[in-house]
């Protein structure tokens, strides 16, 4: 979905803002992804609702293009960003994507201190990324609550299988990008664990993030530089909901969101549909794009069954069949002695009994 600006659309800077919503782990019926990336799904929405209310007044309409994508198949290499991009700069038809200043993607923003900026190339000094970066740092330090906010430059090593960011789609295709994240390092454990639950995502840190972004974001679309105007934009009936967010994050932890789970069936996922209705509350020209994988040549094979039973048996251990066995030779020793011995105990019973009778 996208929010336009005052004016001629195509005329306008336009800026995206991407997040994946699926989540992975070695099982995929316990992957929730609370973190990574559902406090990515979560922030992006919030945006959205906010800064509609910027368009949706005369006064503040900002002469400034919002492009916004939740997109699949993020754990499996960005594919459903790739696909994207790909229909958008290939396609025949018009799109804004191509001139975008750059793509703001969300993965993990929801807990920690601090937040880090990830690029594949440093903006240069002035560009609208390293305007951002500033702004971003501004709103970081007018935040009542702490935050640090530092860039970390990493190229984009092709001879990987799996890029490190979702950024480095866009980067590929030569559109400025960056992913902000609190993870410092894309190889962190917290973004591949069955471990990312309800429990690791902080609302109020959250929120937090978000109002930053949000704040550097306006600054940026109404061309206000960090000292011009000390007063935040996002304050009173402006301000972040975090109730809002704690709804999404509790939708979102609620059910397992690997890829292949979202896609099972022929009808769209009602996890899908919900976010899709969202979208479509606060944005316009919201599309659902389905993109089905090269039968000849697929670049992904899910197998199923998804979620199966295993069943554990507690069983006795080694030492107790030596004893069982033991028991059942002596029993059966026992009563061989006394079939092959039976005539013995007969003349004893006999001799007792003469005996008995004698006295």
């Amino acid at each position: 979905g996208k929010l336009c600006g005052f004016g001629v659309e195509e005329q306008l800077p336009t800026v995206a803002i991407v997040a994946h919503y699926d989540a992975y782990g070695i099982a995929p019926g316990l992957s929730y992804g609370s973190d990574s990336n559902g406090s990515g799904v979560a922030a992006l929405l919030e945006l959205a609702r906010l800064l509609s209310r910027l368009y949706t007044n005369s006064r503040t309409h900002p002469r400034f293009n919002l492009m916004f994508l939740l997109s699949g198949g993020g754990k499996f290499n960005y594919q459903g960003t790739k696909k994207w991009i790909e229909d958008n700069i290939d396609s025949s038809d018009a799109s804004l994507l191509p001139d975008a200043l750059y793509a703001l993607c969300l993965d993990s923003v929801g807990d920690e201190d601090n937040i880090y900026l990830h690029v594949s190339k440093p903006p240069k000094e002035g560009s609208p990324g390293d305007i951002f970066y500033k702004e971003l740092q501004w709103a970081s330090v007018q935040s009542e609550e702490q935050l640090n906010v530092s860039m970390v430059h990493k190229r984009i090593n092709l001879a990987d299988e799996l890029l490190s960011w979702e950024h480095e789609r866009f980067s590929i295709r030569r559109l400025p990008a960056f992913t902000l994240s609190h993870l410092q390092s894309p190889r962190s454990l917290r973004k591949t664990t069955i471990l990312d639950t309800r429990e690791n995502v902080n609302v109020d840190k959250l929120a937090r993030n978000v109002r930053v972004i949000a704040e550097a974001l306006a600054r940026h679309m109404y061309n206000i530089s960090g000292e011009a105007l000390k007063t935040r934009i996002f304050t009173e009936g402006l301000n972040i909901q975090k109730e809002y967010l704690k709804a999404w994050i509790d939708q979102l932890s609620s059910q397992p969101r690997s890829a292949q789970m979202l896609l099972s069936g022929s009808t769209k996922h009602p996890l899908i549909l919900t976010m899709e209705q969202a979208m479509n509350r606060y944005l316009k020209d919201v599309k659902y794009s389905i993109f089905k994988p090269d039968k000849r040549e697929p670049e992904l094979m899910f197998y199923e069954p998804v979620s199966t039973v295993m069943n554990a048996y507690r069983v006795k251990p080694a030492i107790f069949d030596l004893f069982l066995a033991m028991f059942i030779a002596a029993y059966l020793g026992v009563i061989y002695l006394l079939i092959t011995n039976f005539y013995r105990l007969e003349r004893i019973i006999k001799s007792y009994s003469v005996k008995a009778k004698q006295s």
